[in-house]
Parts: structure tokens; C-alpha cells; sequence
């Protein structure tokens, strides 16, 4: 499997966050390339959440993406991948409370996968929203 990143780098988050990513997943020279595919999850899982809820193909629209839009979604993948980062995947989170014995809601736990600051960058881009019309998907606004 290539764990080539389409939209962001290592270098990107950081400078975006100061978290250097090499040294904090301990990547080595063994060719197991965590930062790659921590990175590359980051984007497949934001671009198949787009797709599956709000009837986007990302990888179809972002070549026709103005700069403004280009900027906010690579603005998004860095918040969720530092989002997750900080607080762990909750999307792949089964819910179980050691403590409680219990399960958490998962409609709880969809609502918490995708980090807020993310979503703010992802509504500025036009990919929040099930909106159809005007000129392509995201209407006059964005193109």
C-alpha cells in the first residue's frame, strides 16, 4: 500500500502545531513510515466521512478548489490530525468504559470523530454542507 499524504506533510503539522510527528510516533529507519500513514489515515477517513455524509467526491473536486478552499481543507486535515493526535481516534473507539463497565452512545462517539476547529475549516470550504446548486457544488460563494 502507498503511504504517499496527497494534502498535507509532516512538515506542515509542525509548523502548524510545533509537534514534531517523527519524534513523537518514535518513526525509525525501519520502513514501518508511522508519520506517513498516521497522516495518510488522517486524509483517507476525513475524505471518506466528506464523501459518505455529505455526498462529496473530494478527490474529484479538489483540483476545481479555489485557493481559499485549498488553503482551509489542508487547515482541516492538520486540526483533525492533531485532534486526533491529542485525544486518539474516537472514530475506531469501541466506547467501553473500564471503570463504568459500560458502552458509550456511538451516535456520542460519531458526533466527537471529527475535531470542531475541523469542521469550522471544512464549512469554510463548502464540504460541510449537503448543499447542492448554483455553479458546481458549493454555489456562487466558492468557485
Amino acid at each position: 500500500m502507498e503511504l504517499q499524504t496527497r494534502y498535507i506533510t509532516a512538515d506542515e503539522f509542525l509548523q502548524y502545531t510545533g509537534i514534531n510527528l517523527r519524534e513523537e510516533l518514535n518513526d525509525t529507519s525501519n520502513g514501518s513510515d508511522k508519520v506517513n500513514a498516521f497522516l495518510k489515515r488522517t486524509e483517507d477517513r476525513m475524505e471518506a466521512f466528506l464523501n459518505a455524509k455529505f455526498f462529496k467526491n473530494v478527490s474529484d473536486l479538489y483540483p476545481e478548489f479555489s485557493e481559499f478552499q485549498k488553503k482551509h481543507y489542508k487547515l482541516a486535515l492538520l486540526e483533525q490530525a492533531y485532534y486526533v493526535f491529542k485525544n486518539g481516534d474516537i472514530s475506531s473507539d469501541s466506547g467501553y468504559n473500564q471503570e463504568t463497565l459500560e458502552i458509550a452512545n456511538q451516535r456520542k462517539l460519531r458526533a466527537l470523530a471529527v475535531a470542531p476547529n475541523a469542521i469550522d475549516h471544512l464549512r469554510l470550504t463548502g464540504l460541510w454542507s449537503g448543499f447542492i446548486g448554483g455553479k458546481g457544488l458549493f454555489g456562487p460563494y466558492f468557485n
